[in-house]
């Protein structure tokens, strides 16, 4: 009859320590798999970019570090992106568009600083709003900035203009410019400001 093998105490004991040490530090790769990534974090950060996009930001884009571009933004989405370091709010929108207006009021009470730059769609893209805009964007520096109309469109064709006529790009410079910061139904505009052939 075979006898079953029995642990001996001290060898238990050695088993039991070494479980204890393996378990206390696992890898690295298994503790980022099994953990969620969350959208704003000061310990563990995510790009402007992503957590935009995580919070819902309509047509978000990150033309440059700091600079975030995107649609008409919500009250909770202005609140969690200055928790996250947002400054400046600078709206191309009338007060009068749907879901615009209330910025002014909101972000006074909440020590935020906001510019209202109305960009009436083709007719909007005028030197003047470009050179607002660049006074504005100038004057914030490397603070981070969200810069918002309805779709990112007026934004990317202003931004456009501005890297034209105050940046001295090219013309097919300031189009690169204005697609990477959202610009879309506006192009055709933007290329006749700039003397180009209509895509």
């Amino acid at each position: 009859m075979t006898t079953p093998n029995r642990i001996q105490p001290l060898a238990a004991l050695f088993a039991l320590a070494f479980l204890a040490a393996c378990s206390d530090a696992p890898p690295r790769g298994s503790e980022a798999a099994s953990e969620p990534v969350p959208v704003i974090s000061r310990t563990a950060p995510v790009g402007d970019l992503q957590a935009a996009v995580a919070l819902g930001v309509p047509y978000a884009h990150e033309p440059r570090p700091g600079l975030l571009t995107s649609g008409q933004i919500s009250p909770a989405q202005m609140d969690a992106l200055a928790r996250a370091g947002y400054t400046t709010f600078i709206s191309l929108r009338l007060p009068t568009e749907e879901g615009a207006g209330w910025e002014e009021a909101y972000t006074g009470r909440n020590g935020l600083t906001f510019a209202r730059i109305p960009v009436d769609g083709p007719a909007g893209l005028t030197r003047e709003n470009a050179e607002a805009l660049d006074r504005i964007l100038d004057a914030v520096g490397d603070a981070k900035t969200a810069l918002y109309c309805g779709s990112a469109n007026r934004v990317g064709a202003l931004l456009a203009m501005r890297a034209h006529w105050l940046d001295a790009a090219t013309p097919e410079e300031a189009v690169a410019v204005g697609r990477a910061a959202g610009m879309t139904r506006l192009e055709p505009d933007v290329a006749k400001l700039l003397g180009l052939a209509a895509p």
